[in-house]
């Protein structure tokens, strides 16, 4: 059993007018990602706006190993809600891959962001993605969403984890070797900026690896979850213009026996407060009815239909049709 790391009780402060605190009539846990990183913060800030938004809702932010962890402890029961990414989503709706069963989930909507980064060494003249082979390049732990999407990355170029030494750890520990020159270059599909990535570019001079678009073609048009899009320019210290990346963004995922009133309110919260969230996470800021389906792959759940209904959000019927439940 995982340990509940941080938790925010939304049992609204607010005193009666006879005295005493009310108390939360739904208790939900939300699976995010390890203390301090993109997604365990973003499941913070939520927790706080539902705090105002709907102060008999509790929220318990739970911080897990990411997506995948998050799909087993759905499968287990032991929390509602939780991030992914798209195929991991698909493939445990499913019951395919790593999941040997069907896990019980329905999508919400899609949340922030996540670029391929692709910090490189100036003086390990790696220029352009295809020339890490031979090179000592990071590829993220074993399980992690990252490197899922950098096998996929890769795998557009022709290369895969036996083209070069590859390096199964953290991010804050790639960086690290790199900063000591004991790697030549670190692949990180995230939210950015990511706090590893700014020490390495405030510590070391690097050079930014770019997607190339007609490169990543055939993966654009088999997977279109991911689209191309740019780190802005300034994301990072010295990167002083934008970095064509591939791009996809994490999606919000809940069990599908959710009531559908109690899906219906959370959502709500999270759209009427956007710039809420934006200004608690900046992860949020590009978040919006326009990108509520952008990087979904499952069908809908219920109570998040019941409001993109009432808002009358563009593309949900060709949404429904293409994933009925």
């Amino acid at each position: 059993m995982f340990r509940k790391l941080f938790c925010l009780m939304l049992t609204g402060c607010c005193i009666a007018c006879g005295g005493g605190a009310a108390l939360a009539a739904h208790h939900i846990s939300i699976g995010t990602n390890p203390v301090g990183m993109a997604l365990y913060t973003m499941g913070a800030a939520l927790s706080e706006v539902l705090r105002t938004d709907s102060p008999d809702i509790e929220l318990t932010v739970e911080a897990t190993n990411g997506g995948v962890h998050n799909l087993h402890l759905m499968a287990s029961g032991d929390i509602e809600i939780g991030f992914t990414n798209p195929k991991e989503a698909m493939d445990a709706y499913a019951g395919v891959g790593r999941y040997k069963h069907k896990v019980p989930i329905l999508g919400l909507f899609s949340s922030a962001i996540a670029y391929q980064q692709c910090p490189a060494l100036a003086d390990s003249h790696i220029r352009k993605v295809g020339e890490v082979r031979d090179k000592r390049i990071g590829v993220g732990p074993p399980g992690a969403l990252s490197r899922v999407d950098t096998e996929v990355f890769l795998s557009a170029y022709g290369v895969t984890f036996k083209d070069f030494k590859a390096f199964s750890e953290t991010l804050p520990e790639m960086v690290e070797k790199m900063k000591n020159g004991q790697l030549d270059a670190t692949m990180w599909f995230g939210v950015s900026p990511l706090a590893p990535l700014m020490d390495l570019a405030q510590s070391r001079d690097i050079v930014w690896l770019e997607a190339d678009a007609e490169t990543l073609k055939p993966i654009l048009e088999k997977a279109p979850y991911y689209f191309l899009s740019e780190l802005p320019a300034g994301t990072y210290p010295k990167q002083n213009r934008p970095i064509p990346a591939l791009a996809q963004r994490y999606d919000i995922v809940a069990r599908a026996d959710m009531p559908e009133e109690l899906v219906y309110r959370i959502t709500k919260a999270t759209f009427s407060n956007l710039e809420k969230l934006g200004s608690i996470y900046k992860g949020w800021a590009h978040c919006g009815p326009e990108t509520a389906l952008q990087s979904m792959t499952i069908p809908l759940h219920p109570g998040a239909v019941r409001y993109f209904r009432e808002i009358n959000l563009p593309g949900l019927d060709d949404y429904l049709r293409k994933y009925p439940l």
